[in-house]
């Protein structure tokens, strides 16, 4: 059923401005005798012209999404290698100790907050996947399998007590009542604590024409204005804002409950004038994305069909989600691509959603064959092709985003 209303700040009378079709839940990687009893879902993107939400019309119960999670954060070695440099640089700037206390809501596999324990034991993560209890446990994390909301956070406050800092890393953007989620980390943080987020940001992404971020996970993509709006409604407030690369463009954003908040910094008004100086409440900005991803696809589609003729069926570099919404939209298939290269273990051997194209590990590949490789982890290109030139010794990468472009190596 579609949404009419903003999720947000509920105005009635949202725009849809990019249909990306019919496209499966962008983690759920099957086996190839379950093909035939693969649900999709509508994906159809919006915004509010009251508070200028981007965000989904329909939204997928997240009990099909999260229960049985394959995305792992130890998956990339690159996204690792992040997470240990957020929980230094958080426990630098927030002064994390072994007295103050952290919780991370969707933590995953603890990968983040293993790097935390180094500096405090204090720490519980938070997450919906069940699939995840185990290898928490082995990492001496103390793990509640549940979603994130008031009625959770009232018993982890009971129980645990507050906390200095809670983390969530691409979790907010995911959660459809994103609101209570954010009432629930006020009901868990102290006074003086800080909710630190991340998430895609909207004008370095979709509204440049950078599509593969949307996906049913993703119910919001955020500029700083409608998160000051969204957090306001929760009793937080944005106190510093900073831009990092992660995601093809995010932002990382600090908040604290209103009244005890410290004055905000610069660089939430600084950014906020430049979102206005970009256009972000201009409809035209919207308005134009549906071109620019029609166009792409035209591109990428021109593209493939010419390597093809040089050197046969491609080779997929990377299972991200953000890689099979590029293959369903592009109508990227198996007669494209031969198969797809990745490292995490949950996802090898079986298809992936939508396109069913199969998943393989980086022993599938043969030195001696030159190839053209579709690098769908895009955002990890330096430490993906530097990997793919120590096993073949020569091939073309198309890179998809963010400029369309084939590089050559050998």
């Amino acid at each position: 059923m579609t949404e009419l209303k903003c999720k947000s700040c509920g105005y009635e009378g949202l725009n849809r401005f990019l249909e990306l079709g019919n496209i499966p839940p962008v983690n759920a990687f099957i086996p190839e005798n379950e093909i035939a009893f693969e649900k999709a879902y509508p994906l159809n993107l919006a915004y509010c012209p009251h508070c200028f939400l981007v965000q989904l019309e329909q939204i997928v119960p997240p009990e099909d999404l999260f229960r049985n999670y394959l995305h792992l954060s130890a998956g990339s070695q690159t996204n690792v290698k992040h997470l240990k440099e957020v929980a230094d640089y958080l426990s630098t700037k927030m002064g994390i100790d072994t007295t103050k206390k952290v919780l991370e809501i969707g933590s995953n596999d603890g990968t983040l907050l293993a790097f935390f324990k180094q500096h405090t034991q204090n720490v519980v993560g938070v997450d919906p996947a069940l699939n995840l209890k185990k290898v928490n446990e082995e990492l001496g994390i103390d793990y509640v399998a549940e979603f994130f909301n008031t009625s959770t956070a009232s018993k982890i406050a009971k129980e645990k007590g507050k906390f200095d800092l809670i983390v969530a890393l691409n979790v907010i953007p995911h959660t459809p009542d994103n609101i209570d989620l954010l009432k629930a980390a006020r009901i868990v943080l102290r006074d003086t604590g800080t909710l630190v987020m991340e998430g895609v940001y909207a004008l370095e992404t979709i509204l440049n024409g950078e599509f593969d971020t949307i996906y049913h996970e993703h119910v919001y993509t955020f500029s700083l204005h409608s998160l000051l709006s969204t957090f306001r409604m929760a009793g937080l407030r944005v106190v510093d804002v900073e831009r990092i690369s992660t995601q093809g463009g995010s932002l990382r954003v600090f908040a604290m409950k209103e009244e005890h908040a410290v004055p905000v910094s610069s660089s939430v008004t600084e950014l906020l004038k430049k979102e206005k100086e970009a256009g972000f409440a201009n409809e035209e900005l919207y308005t134009s994305v549906g071109k620019k991803v029609t166009e792409y696809k035209a591109r990428l589609r021109e593209l493939l069909e010419t390597e093809k003729k040089t050197h046969g069926k491609l080779i997929g570099l990377g299972a991200p989600a953000r890689g099979v919404v590029i293959m369903n939209y592009c109508s990227i298939t198996p007669d494209d691509v031969d198969y797809i290269i990745d490292d995490t273990p949950l996802k090898i051997g079986k298809v992936a959603p939508g396109v069913h194209i199969p998943v393989k590990s980086w022993d599938a590949l043969s030195s001696s064959d030159e190839k053209t490789f579709l690098l769908l982890s895009w955002n990890y290109k330096d430490h993906l092709v530097s990997k793919l030139q120590q096993r073949v010794k020569k091939g073309r990468v198309i890179i998809p985003f963010p400029k369309l472009e084939v590089i050559s190596f050998g």
